[in-house]
């Protein structure tokens, strides 16, 4: 891990902290800048504090980090920059894809509602990833592979760090959050440009039941939802957004 821009073994730090999930390819980290703006808005509403590093110099321990872990040139590798409320931050290596760049992920998950609350679901911070890990072993528990969070009044969670959206004919609807991840911002650029209609709103469960497809963005890309409770999904127009996203990137 880097540390305060220093290498060093892995160690837990139990403060508090935001995060992004920051996807790299080839030893390059995509949309450095953005996860920096992200993590350093969050943690001055949060804290009042900001981390004190530039864009390139995020860019370079990341390559770093990388370089030391002995990570492959050619698959895309998920690093996690931490900003904790002792104004320290980490940057750790996490998952590693099977793909190169932005897909349409093959697991196609059977998902399930559940009426709960979260913490300061529109931020990204621990103690959403908290939350998000007990509902993952909750899912687990009903054999299932996820579970979308909703209010007892039927609106659904939005987690800042995974927006869920969903698609119905020619329109796009993304969640309304304090803080719009890089993906969401990623996915309504490429929607705009394949000539979809694009709205942020919050979005309910009648909405879920009568979507065409619910999708879940992430690092990787996209997770298209096969289905949940009983009702099917399709995933088409999850593979066009998701093209377009890698599309674009390679044009940059």
């Amino acid at each position: 891990m880097v540390k305060n821009g220093e290498l060093q073994l892995w160690q837990r730090l139990d403060s508090p902290y935001v995060y992004q999930h920051i996807h790299t390819l080839a030893h390059k980290a995509r949309h450095a800048s953005e996860n920096l703006r992200i993590v350093n808005e969050t943690a001055s509403r949060l804290w009042g504090l900001q981390c004190d590093i530039t864009r390139r110099e995020l860019e370079q321990e990341i390559e770093q980090l990388l370089i030391a872990n002995h990570i492959s040139r050619n698959t895309s590798v998920e690093v996690t920059l931490k900003l904790y409320s002792t104004a320290d931050y980490t940057l750790e290596v996490g998952e590693s894809s099977i793909y190169s760049g932005y897909v349409v992920r093959s697991l196609r998950p059977e998902a399930s509602l559940i009426a709960t609350s979260a913490p300061l679901a529109d931020y990204p911070t621990s103690a959403m990833v908290a939350t998000r890990a007990l509902i993952k072993e909750m899912a687990a528990a009903r054999d299932l592979h996820h579970l979308i969070m909703a209010t007892p009044d039927g609106k659904i969670i939005a987690d800042a760090a995974e927006p869920l959206f969903i698609v119905k004919g020619h329109k796009v609807t993304l969640p309304v959050v304090a803080m719009s991840s890089v993906e969401q911002s990623l996915i309504e650029r490429a929607s705009i440009s394949l000539g979809f209609e694009v709205e942020q709103k919050q979005l309910t469960v009648e909405m879920l039941v009568d979507a065409e497809e619910v999708a879940i963005a992430s690092w990787q890309g996209l997770t298209a939802i096969n289905h949940i409770d009983s009702k099917p999904y399709m995933s088409i127009i999850a593979e066009r957004i998701v093209a377009q996203m890698e599309h674009r990137e390679k044009k940059q």
